[in-house]
């Protein structure tokens, strides 16, 4: 499922600020990795997120499953590298759950994004 990045070499690329830096490259699978302060998370982090909006949403009345919260996850693993914190960004992350959740709950995005830290 996940590769275990070993470093291989370093290449030049641009970052998302402009600046050319060097960045480690994984020999195994060939990611590159995110340098940026804008480090992805763990899939845990989101299912707390999703947690905590459950909890504010069933408290103004609008019901959660239990199968619902799992689809929202299964969906996210699906999401090739969102696990993946070497190389992917946290903004990339929260745009994908976004989209998921908003999928599943169909709730405003305003809704979601006040329950990012």
């Amino acid at each position: 499922m996940g590769c275990d990045h070993e470093v291989r070499k370093r290449d030049w690329f641009r970052m998302s600020n402009g600046v050319v830096k060097s960045h480690p490259i994984c020999k195994k699978c060939g990611a590159v990795k995110n340098l940026s302060s804008d480090k992805g998370r763990k899939i845990s982090h989101f299912i707390i997120i999703l947690s905590k909006l459950r909890t504010k949403l069933i408290d103004r009345g609008y019901k959660i499953s239990d199968a619902q919260i799992r689809l929202i996850v299964r969906d996210l693993l699906e999401i090739d590298g969102f696990d993946d914190v070497w190389s992917i960004t946290y903004s990339q992350q929260r745009d994908y759950f976004i989209r998921v959740v908003q999928k599943h709950l169909r709730i405003p995005r305003w809704v979601i994004e006040r329950h990012f830290p």
